[in-house]
């Protein structure tokens, strides 16, 4: 029986070379060990395997089989070597990463763009998801990294290293048509009209947190799922908003939204990079550095 693949592959070489001498120079071995190995093989499997020739050595009709069968499986043994280099260096692979849609939008996108001119060989598969389903396929291994919105409740903590990645100043926010003149506080906003988004998100909890603290609930008018809707809604006057100022330049830019001056000031949050503490992906460890540097 033949078990030993070190050994196949000397009558590999031996057969594609024609000669034991040429197999021992490809092998890097002498020419007695190539023929002391062939002789073993020709032991274990009962028949010869080369008939000797005054030039070299050709194929029995039983070995020719097994060549075949060894061309298959060395063939795949160099695709895996090759495989295995490519992930080295990045020329192929995938990254999977999980993250919400504002955060691609407002911030991965660009680093994936950065990232793949680096490494054009490299596919993506992106997630989108809020902060707790992110954390929960990284934890089950669905995905190599994610994207969330910090700070992280203790108790999700565990199993993840973090890294900030950006930070977030969160203010009130209204239609440049509103008149904020009488506001002044958190607890002025009480009076007013507030669109929020829905209670079950990471912004939203923090923002309640950051809130009771100064032991003001606001009961919101409208409560939505999308950032980019609660920005809409807020630019056509239907109420004040949220939103970390670092998610709309644009608008402040073009007068479209204006910042509330308040007497307080709401905790910064970031964008934090969530990785695993066990195996990382080479392709993931790249982008990981890329993201800190």
């Amino acid at each position: 029986m033949l078990q030993d693949l070190n050994d196949l592959k000397v009558f590999y070489e031996v057969a594609k070379a024609g000669t034991v001498s040429r197999a021992a120079e490809s092998l890097h071995v002498s020419q007695p060990a190539v023929s002391q190995t062939i002789r073993n093989l020709e032991a274990d499997t009962g028949f010869p395997l080369f008939i000797r020739m005054s030039k070299g050595v050709r194929l029995t009709d039983e070995a020719a089989d097994i060549f075949n069968y060894c061309k298959t499986i060395f063939r795949q043994v160099d695709e895996l070597n090759r495989s295995i280099d490519d992930h080295t260096t990045l020329d192929s692979g995938i990254l999977t990463i999980g993250a919400s849609d504002t955060i691609c939008k407002y911030y991965l996108i660009d680093k994936l763009k950065s990232f793949e001119k680096l490494y054009p060989a490299i596919r993506y598969r992106v997630t989108n998801c809020t902060t707790s389903e992110s954390l929960q396929l990284l934890k089950q291994g669905d995905v190599d990294l994610s994207f969330v919105h910090a700070p992280i409740p203790v108790s999700k903590m565990e199993g993840f290293s973090f890294h900030n990645c950006l930070d977030l100043e969160d203010y009130f926010v209204c239609s440049k048509d509103f008149d904020c003149s009488e506001i002044h506080s958190l607890r002025d906003l009480t009076r007013y009209r507030t669109l929020l988004l829905e209670s079950t998100s990471s912004s939203r909890r923090v923002l309640d947190e950051n809130l009771a603290r100064y032991g003001v609930k606001l009961k919101p008018k409208f409560e939505l799922a999308s950032l980019d809707l609660l920005i809409e809604f807020c630019k056509k006057n239907m109420g004040i908003i949220c939103v970390s100022k670092q998610y709309i330049r644009d608008e402040l830019s073009r007068n479209e939204l204006k910042l509330i001056p308040l007497s307080e000031h709401l905790d910064v949050r970031h964008i934090a990079l969530a990785a695993g503490n066990g195996y990382v992906s080479n392709a993931a460890r790249r982008f990981m550095e890329h993201i800190k540097n």
